[in-house]
């Protein structure tokens, strides 16, 4: 079997400039690059770039999935959303990670080679941004309760990812992105 690695990244709050643009063409020259986004998928090599460095400087959200179980999904807000102190207890999670910048949060959750084969095999990343947007959403509103999601995912029990899809295909989000502690009761 080959490798197989999937990068998204989202711009939201400010598109690409051209200049930022040809920055990121210069790592990649198969990506698919416009204001709004990257995208790229390796079979046989591997983003020549940092994703969390991409995530400081142009990006609001980016997804990372790898066919050995992996992935990495993170969301930029504006520091003013939330203060440190609102924070303090989710940092203790040991799949969310929070880094800073002058101007921004980085909420990064990551979950590093699972025994998950099953999910892994049918799903390549691809659609997770769609999910992972109104999460963002929610956070722009001040909701802390989107940070759980980590929280949950660690757990041995629950697949987090499958409760978030269940609870967008049903038209769940359209009040809270929370929704999908009612599509999965079992993780309460």
């Amino acid at each position: 079997m080959s490798e197989y690695q999937y990068y998204e990244f989202a711009a939201i709050d400010k598109p690409l400039t051209r200049t930022e643009m040809g920055e990121l063409r210069a790592v990649s020259t198969r990506a698919v690059i416009t204001p709004s986004g990257f995208t790229n998928h390796y079979e046989w090599g591997d983003l020549k770039a940092d994703p969390a460095d991409w995530m400081r400087r142009y990006f609001d959200a980016f997804v990372y999935s790898a066919n050995w179980c992996s992935c990495h999904v993170s969301l930029r807000l504006p520091k003013v959303v939330f203060r440190k102190a609102e924070l303090d207890a989710f940092i203790r999670s040991a799949v969310l990670s929070i880094d800073t910048t002058d101007a921004h949060w980085i909420f990064s959750w990551t979950l590093e080679e699972s025994e998950d084969y099953d999910r892994f095999a049918e799903d390549d990343g691809r659609g997770w941004m769609r999910w992972l947007i109104p999460l963002r959403d929610e956070l722009m509103r001040g909701d802390l309760r989107p940070l759980y999601l980590g929280w949950l995912a660690a757990g041995d029990e629950l697949d987090a990812a499958a409760c978030l899809r269940r609870a967008v295909q049903g038209g769940r989000f359209e009040q809270h992105a929370w929704a999908a502690a009612s599509v999965c009761p079992d993780a309460v």
